[in-house]
């Protein structure tokens, strides 16, 4: 039976099941919020690609006054568990990939976490091609990644740390076998420096890496 998402996780026991997938995961929002904060963007027109239940977005009306969503994702699935955490809240919902978004000069904030490596090379770079369009100038896009080293030895050796962090953390050594398996075949993850060059090739100003563990990155670039 096909899943209802890209993950191989359901939408949703999505939000119960990450923590024990991704190492730190939890600390994601965090880490971009405090990279947020220092922009001091007096109103936060926000994009969130690949949003996924919601989760970011959630805590974001917590933690910032004025901000407004547009919440992107390709599982209506995710979407529909996004709406019921959002009731209420200046939310608006696209069923599409980051690859066919639209948006001109409309946002200061663009998020995608954990999304884009589902994207093969030329998916991935129309996609951030259409983050750079939607930013605002001195807009600033953040993403965290899967990445993977460009050296097969090391590959190797954080893929069997990221299995052992995943069984400490409640899955079997058959179930966390399986999702390191997906790696480069159900999900497709570059090194630091091609995430890199991309940003910079796009036309962003400014880049850096200002989160990494295990096989996770977080970065940003400012247009």
């Amino acid at each position: 039976m096909k899943n209802d998402n890209s993950t191989p996780m359901s939408a949703g026991e999505y939000d119960k099941k990450i923590a024990n997938t991704i190492p730190y995961y939890e600390a994601f929002n965090e880490q971009t919020f405090d990279v947020i904060e220092q922009c001091n963007f007096e109103k936060i027109h926000w994009l969130d690609l690949g949003c996924g239940t919601g989760s970011l977005a959630q805590a974001a009306f917590d933690r910032f006054e004025n901000c407004e969503f547009v919440l992107v994702d390709p599982a209506e699935k995710m979407l529909d568990i996004a709406r019921e955490k959002m009731e209420g809240k200046k939310v608006h919902y696209y069923c599409t990939d980051s690859a066919s978004i639209d948006f001109q000069n409309c946002f200061e904030v663009v998020t995608a976490i954990q999304s884009h490596h589902y994207m093969q090379k030329e998916e991935r770079r129309k996609a951030t091609e259409n983050v750079f369009k939607a930013l605002k100038a001195g807009g600033i896009y953040i993403s965290f990644e899967n990445v993977v080293s460009d050296d097969a030895s090391i590959k190797s050796r954080e893929l069997s740390r990221w299995g052992a962090y995943q069984q400490r953390h409640g899955k079997s050594k058959e179930e966390s076998d399986a999702h390191l398996a997906r790696c480069g075949t159900d999900y497709f993850p570059i090194t630091v420096e091609e995430h890199m060059k991309l940003l910079i090739q796009t036309g962003f100003a400014h880049v850096h890496v200002f989160w990494y563990s295990y096989m996770q990155m977080g970065i940003y670039a400012i247009k």
